[in-house]
């Protein structure tokens, strides 16, 4: 015998749509935080080194905001489905999806223009206590830090990029469905 009774059943909420079965989309979400918080660590070095664009470490920070407001909506929607979580899932989620898309074209510009400092000058005292050959100058290593953070949140912009892809798609068609 049945416990649910006629005329008494809630009309089922919205949900994420599950395009596979091994979609997970509630650990997707606990992704994006994750990408998004990385994004917002990273944001602390470039504010020390950058010279080139100033306001280059404010990109990350905004950016991952975003993505963990989307990674909250997307595992808020799956813990407690309704249309207005969706809604916000589906907005957020297109918000980081631009925000990456934005982020990835900067990073890739920052790469390639890394900032330059001031040229060494390698002195009798600087001679005496480094081997030439062997010690890059500190100028030098900031520049490769530099890159190699660029290209650290390029990696995860694209992994965001993805996922937001995803989690959007997920959204969009959860809530065309219902």
């Amino acid at each position: 015998m049945s416990s649910l009774q006629p005329g008494t059943t809630d009309p089922p909420q919205p949900r994420l749509h599950r395009p596979f079965l091994f979609f997970d989309l509630e650990a997707l979400g606990v992704v994006a935080i994750l990408l998004g918080v990385f994004q917002v660590l990273m944001a602390l070095p470039l504010y020390f080194i950058d010279q080139g664009l100033p306001v280059l470490y404010i990109l990350p920070l905004c950016v991952g905001v975003m993505f963990v407001a989307a990674g909250s909506f997307a595992v808020a929607c799956e813990k407690t489905p309704s249309k207005e979580l969706l809604k916000g899932c589906a907005i957020s989620n297109l918000a980081g999806l631009v925000g990456a898309l934005c982020a990835f074209c900067v990073y890739s510009v920052c790469i390639h223009s890394p900032p330059t400092f001031r040229p060494c000058v390698r002195t009798s005292y600087y001679y005496h206590y480094h081997d030439p050959d062997e010690t890059p100058c500190p100028g030098d290593l900031l520049t490769m830090f530099f890159r190699m953070l660029s290209i650290l949140l390029l990696i995860y912009d694209i992994a965001a990029l993805i996922l937001h892809s995803l989690l959007t798609f997920s959204a969009l068609k959860g809530l065309k469905t219902n």
